[in-house]
């Protein structure tokens, strides 16, 4: 794949796909003003870490890289959600990861406040925000 191609999509996808999370979060929709904020990414997929650095360079803090096997099992998720607190949590992951990350917070009482798909070269993504 072309360099200039690749960051050129994840740009554009970034740019497209998360952007809305962080308009909603800076403007308080989910959650109110004040709350910290929780940057998770699957650690194996380098555009959702790209984006991830993007998104949490906006709220002044660090992704949280977590692999496949940690967002795929209730232990390794319920940790994540521990970690966050009471915050917002906006997750870059793929499809199957962002299913079982998202019922795991909802059985734990989070609301979903935002979810989008994102086709970034072969990678299908999706960036959602919850409130922990």
């Amino acid at each position: 794949m072309d360099r200039r191609n690749f960051l050129k999509g994840m740009v554009g996808s970034g740019a497209l796909g998360v952007a809305p999370l962080v308009a909603a979060a800076n403007a308080g929709e989910f959650g109110g003003m004040g709350r910290p904020v929780t940057v998770i990414a699957q650690s194996e997929a380098p555009e959702a870490m790209a984006i991830a650095g993007g998104v949490a360079a906006d709220f002044g803090v660090r992704p949280v890289a977590a692999s496949v096997l940690q967002l795929g099992s209730y232990a390794g998720v319920t940790a994540l959600l521990e970690r966050a607190g009471q915050g917002r949590v906006i997750g870059v992951m793929d499809d199957a990861s962002a299913l079982i990350f998202q019922q795991i917070a909802a059985a734990r009482g989070a609301g979903l406040a935002m979810d989008t798909h994102r086709r970034v070269g072969t990678a299908s993504l999706v960036s959602f925000a919850i409130n922990t």
